[in-house]
């Protein structure tokens, strides 16, 4: 099968295409035949050696995590609630291959009305926006959100989760993004590079992808008692405590449920996932490239076979 492999961590060249034998699922696993693989910042994040969640510590090793495919087989005791020719998605290490064994527990069931590149679209992003704004913020009518990179995959996923539940909705993003900032529900778009410290006040939840200065910026536009959910980086305690805000360093746990129920808010339309370009997996070392740089701005997914 192919898959996309680095044998050393370090820079873009080190990716490769491969050809690898076909893997066998073992007790309680399933043999997916990956047809999409969803691309996210841990990619390459991965194969830099920057964040190595266990799992990926050790090179040689076939990079993803996002997918959605057809179970092919099956490895001792591991039916369960599946069957052969099922469409599933959700997460694996090694996603970006044409076949992955994927525990059974771990897999959601692909809605009919999704094709494989959107599911594919759904596990990381959507989950850490989920559990950010519905499980943590607790996203509620009259609440106020401050997004930044809400024209990202998991900005975008924010915003319409916040949206979803009533609360006003501002975002941070390029220009070029406004336009599909105001058809998600986003009330104000603030350009990225601009003060938006300075036009704004009062926010209820602030949710921080970027960290750094973006961070630092973020946090006199919040009220009292209000709070920043910190995706990347570290968070600044002194400053939360200065202004008398809670920090929260953010973790995303995968939760087959809590996917199987974004899936679907997305197959019936109250959620889009802002895919912005498809490339084949031959060209996975572009992609990663296009996300690394921020070339890819929202959701990026690789299509196999």
């Amino acid at each position: 099968m192919k898959a996309v492999r680095i044998q050393a961590f370090g820079g873009s060249d080190q990716v490769r295409i491969e050809d690898l034998p076909m893997p066998e699922p073992g007790p309680g696993e399933a043999l997916v035949r990956v047809r999409a693989a969803g691309l996210n910042p841990v990619d390459w994040m991965i194969r830099e050696q920057i964040y190595n969640p266990p799992g990926t510590e050790r090179a040689p090793l076939t990079l993803g995590q996002d997918f959605a495919g057809v179970i092919e087989g099956f490895g001792p005791g591991a039916h369960g609630a599946f069957r052969e020719g099922d469409a599933v998605f959700g997460e694996a290490w090694g996603s970006f291959a044409e076949y992955a064994c994927v525990p059974v527990r771990d897999l959601a069931r692909k809605p009919a009305g999704l094709d494989f590149v959107t599911a594919a679209a759904l596990p990381m992003a959507g989950l850490t926006a989920w559990q950010a704004v519905i499980d943590t913020a607790k996203a509620a009518p009259g609440m106020r959100f401050l997004i930044h990179g809400a024209s990202g995959g998991v900005g975008s996923f924010a915003a319409q989760f916040a949206r979803w539940e009533d609360a006003e909705v501002l975002g941070t993003a390029g220009r070029h993004s406004f336009d599909f900032l105001r058809s998600i529900g986003v009330e104000r778009a603030f350009d990225y590079r601009e003060p938006f410290e300075a036009q704004v006040r009062d926010v209820d939840c602030v949710l921080d992808p970027v960290g750094g200065e973006t961070q630092a910026r973020s946090w006199s536009v919040l009220r009292r008692g209000g709070m920043l959910i910190n995706l990347v980086g570290d968070l600044d305690h002194a400053a939360a405590r200065r202004v008398g805000a809670h920090g929260i360093e953010f973790a995303m746990r995968y939760d087959v449920e809590d996917l199987e129920e974004i899936a679907g808010l997305v197959e019936g339309k109250v959620v889009k996932p802002h895919i912005t370009r498809v490339l084949p997996l031959a060209h996975a070392r572009q992609a990663l490239d296009l996300n690394q740089e921020g070339g890819s701005h929202g959701k990026l997914v690789l299509t196999v076979g």
